[in-house]
């Protein structure tokens, strides 16, 4: 939106925030909701007129308030009275932290009791933004506020375009070190400077355009080596000069959640692993974890609303499995959730509006093309359209609301599905499969 809307009854999410410290980041949520087809109520021009008018009929007409809390937000007046009204109305709070180190007063303290903040002083913005996402779209009646056009949808998947139009790919067989860059938009591919290490089956997540590869092997030399690139800078190059895992690990996976990555399972050359660790930049630190209940490799490891969920892979006695797990940071406890309907390893997982999409891989017998989502509501698996292609070993992100899958065994090309259609498309060809290569949004 360029303004408030005050005279709109219709229901929005709105965001409560102090211009001093919070401008850009609100502005940029505010872009990402409205392009994700929600109404957003933010006051971008400093409003004139009756202001008061104008939050309280803001408020009343919100399902969700995100509030941006920090120290000028609590010594805002009119963010106070925001607050104010819209706990008294009994509205959705969802609390964001924009300040590091930020403690809430006492008067916010209660507010958000028992509400899962999302820190935005630290860690990823499309990790925290997508996480906040998740809670919003878990939301009963919130899809009221939504506004898809379906029509321009689909003239969008011929585009295929993404807000983050770019997407980092990682190594692969035969190309371990070859890191290129792909344009969802042109279709375009750019170079990148090569890994340091060549990495047989690593793993890697994108901390604040900071890229962390981990772990892999070389012959039957396991890794516990991290390198970084750091996107932030005008020339990125690959650094090693950062803390290595508590354990040498290939085949696992990992996932960012909360500013931490996580890293599960794998394989070490001797035996399948239930280990787990997880590394908070900020401090340099590696901690191990409780271990998963179930040792395997070749597993998928996604986060979503606070938690982890580790699904499939393969066991001791070398059989896929459909087990699935959760672990919850708050009690450091993984628990069995409802199993996968299919068994897979050397599959790809992401999270995409609320649901966790388990995507091709292997049985054990053959390669897969088939697709399975959890819906974190219902805690229930249900089939989607299998793929074009079977492939295993491939690897896969989300850019603006789509699955991006890129290459391996048994599939050059690059596919991408949109929910709204609920149908895959063949996006373009890569010049090998990369199978065993790590793809992440940029």
């Amino acid at each position: 939106m360029a303004s408030p809307n005050t005279s709109s009854p219709s229901k929005h999410i709105m965001i409560s925030y102090n211009w001093s410290d919070s401008k850009q980041l609100a502005h940029k949520i505010n872009d990402r909701l409205s392009d994700a087809g929600y109404q957003v109520w933010i006051d971008k021009e400093q409003m004139k007129g009756d202001m008061y008018e104008m939050m309280g009929r803001a408020v009343n007409n919100a399902h969700v308030v995100l509030m941006f809390t920090s120290s000028n937000y609590e010594r805002s007046a009119n963010c106070q009275s925001e607050a104010n009204y819209a706990k008294d109305l009994k509205k959705k709070i969802i609390p964001i932290r924009v300040e590091k180190g930020y403690e809430p007063n006492p008067k916010i303290g209660m507010m958000t009791a028992g509400l899962l903040y999302y820190d935005f002083s630290k860690g990823s913005f499309d990790d925290n933004f997508n996480q906040i996402l998740h809670e919003i779209e878990s939301i009963a009646d919130i899809e009221r506020t939504r506004k898809v056009d379906t029509k321009l949808r689909k003239m969008k998947i011929i585009e295929a375009p993404g807000q983050f139009d770019e997407i980092l790919v990682i190594g692969g067989r035969d190309c371990e070190q070859n890191v290129v860059k792909f344009n969802t938009k042109t279709k375009q591919w750019s170079d990148m400077p090569d890994t340091n290490i060549d990495r047989s089956r690593p793993s890697a997540v994108n901390y604040n355009q900071q890229i962390l590869l981990m772990g892999g092997w070389q012959g039957s030399t396991y890794y516990n080596s991290v390198e970084m690139l750091d996107l932030n800078d005008e020339n990125p190059k690959w650094d090693s000069n950062l803390p290595s895992m508590g354990e040498k690990r290939g085949l696992f996976a990992s996932a960012l959640l909360d500013g931490l990555v996580y890293c599960a399972g794998g394989y070490n050359n001797t035996d399948r692993l239930s280990s787990c660790e997880s590394y908070n930049p900020e401090e340099r630190k590696w901690s191990s974890i409780r271990n998963i209940n179930k040792k395997r490799g070749q597993l998928a490891l996604i986060s979503a609303r606070g938690l982890l969920y580790a699904l499939g892979g393969l066991g001791i006695d070398s059989y896929a499995t459909n087990t699935a797990e959760c672990y919850d940071p708050r009690n450091g406890k993984w628990e069995y959730i409802p199993p996968m309907k299919t068994c897979r390893y050397e599959f790809t997982a992401v999270v995409l509006n609320n649901e966790i999409y388990a995507i091709a891989g292997h049985c054990g017998s053959y390669s897969l093309s088939s697709v399975e989502k959890y819906n974190l509501n219902t805690k229930t698996w249900i089939d989607v359209p299998s793929m074009n292609e079977k492939r295993w070993r491939g690897s896969a992100c989300v850019v603006d609301g789509l699955i991006w899958v890129f290459g391996g065994f048994d599939a050059k090309t690059v596919e991408f599905y949109d929910p709204a259609t609920n149908k895959w498309q063949v996006s373009t060809n890569m010049d090998r499969e990369r199978p065993g290569l790590c793809v992440l949004s940029i």
